[in-house]
């Protein structure tokens, strides 16, 4: 006999997109939004915060690699946390260390000093996406999930152009101040986590044997869209047969080795497309720095066409108003952008996505330069805008696809992964 009528992924399929999902896709933006604003490389890369320590190619490039690696460790350990302990209970304990570590680097002064306290903010804060999409992709009912799931990735460009738009209204503010303006969001989003407006996901509860918790969560849920829930306790299990319980274990066992080359292919494709963007924004070399090229020269986009003399006054934070602009203008077009490609997901297919925006990235990366180099300033803030369009929507569909490839029990890790 079956130990349930339906499953917890049958529950949710029964759902309306109302409140609740609404609710989920708001905590998802602010939580993305709040990571684009601590993450954007542009505040240090153009010198507009001020420091103790001298600004330099070296030193800028040290302190943005500092908070990869400890996004990057951060990152390895969250998927597995994630998987053992409960996507919103990382969720929590990660924006409450972050906000600790905010506190706690205020008196940060020296190079050395800024370099641990930027580690320790990736550390503390990197791993939030690994368990921010696998948890709204089991929250969501199938139909349209492409949308659902991509459309609050707009809070990435719209956290970078606010760190922007707070570097150039307050020029010289210390860094450590600009970090505690950006806990902001992370202070609203925490308060929301506690108040159970991103609870945990029913389908990970069933999942680790906590079926009255789960069921009581499927219940506040519905209770929120104003419906009843027409099953029982005990007619809503994981599977709809024990026998189906244990041949999903049994396989989540060997889904690691057999999906490996899957998972490999991902994170070089996530790694790749993520090099693109960060060289659009931080990496890419100045190759015009009077007559004398200078491969130290600091580098903030790849529009930096200045003399020696307008390159200093960049580092001591008086950016020059056409890059502002065009980093404005990008991060406009790319927030448009990511809700228009999340609007034709639900015509097109996965893997169309996928390719089109990697071959748009490529071309549109070369155009960009090209741009720059001819000092074509009109076209050079769209193309550069297209850029992050196309790169972001490539990153953002193979995370949907990685959370529909993956099941519950081993998401998160692939997520990381990738």
């Amino acid at each position: 006999m079956s130990d349930g009528f339906v499953t917890v992924g049958q529950c949710i399929e029964g759902l309306p997109i109302g409140i609740f999902v609404w609710e989920m896709l708001l905590c998802a933006f602010m939580g993305i939004f709040w990571l684009g604003a601590l993450n954007e490389p542009t505040p240090f890369a153009l010198g507009i915060i001020s420091t103790d320590w001298a600004y330099s190619e070296l030193t800028v490039n040290a302190v943005l690699a500092a908070m990869s690696v400890g996004n990057a460790v951060s990152l390895v350990l969250a998927g597995w946390l994630a998987d053992r302990y409960g996507r919103a209970r990382m969720i929590r304990h990660q924006l409450f260390a972050t906000m600790a570590v905010a506190v706690f680097i205020q008196g940060e002064k020296t190079f050395r000093q800024t370099l641990w306290s930027r580690f320790l903010l990736g550390v503390s804060s990197g791993g939030l996406l690994a368990a921010i999409i696998p948890l709204v992709s089991e929250m969501l009912p199938a139909r349209n999930r492409g949308f659902y799931l991509t459309v609050w990735c707009c809070g990435r460009p719209a956290g970078a152009l606010f760190a922007v738009i707070v570097g150039c209204i307050l020029p010289h503010l210390e860094w450590t101040s600009f970090v505690l303006m950006m806990m902001v969001p992370a202070v609203i989003l925490y308060v929301l986590c506690r108040l159970d407006v991103m609870p945990e996901s029913p389908r990970f509860l069933y999942l680790v044997g906590e079926r009255e918790e789960g069921f009581y969560t499927l219940l506040e849920i519905y209770d929120k869209e104003m419906m009843c829930l027409p099953w029982g306790p005990e007619s809503v299990s994981l599977t709809t047969s024990s026998e189906d319980l244990s041949d999903t274990k049994a396989g989540m066992e060997t889904l690691p080795r057999s999906d490996a080359a899957v998972t490999a292919l991902l994170c070089l494709t996530v790694f790749f497309a993520d090099c693109a963007s960060q060289c659009m924004k931080a990496w890419v070399p100045l190759t015009n720095m009077g007559a004398q090229p200078n491969p130290l020269a600091l580098i903030a986009f790849p529009f930096l066409q200045v003399n020696s003399q307008q390159g200093l006054a960049l580092l001591q934070g008086t950016p020059d108003r056409h890059q502002v602009m065009i980093v404005a203008q990008g991060y406009m077009l790319e927030i448009c952008g990511v809700i228009f490609c999340a609007a034709i997901s639900t015509v097109l297919s996965r893997r169309w996505l996928i390719r089109i925006a990697l071959f748009l990235a490529a071309c549109l990366s070369f155009a960009s330069v090209f741009a720059e180099r001819h000092s074509l300033w009109f076209t050079a803030g769209p193309l550069y805008g297209a850029a992050l369009v196309a790169q972001s929507a490539a990153f953002n569909f193979l995370l949907v696809y990685t959370c529909e490839k993956f099941p519950t029990a081993t998401r998160p890790s692939n997520m990381q992964n990738a």
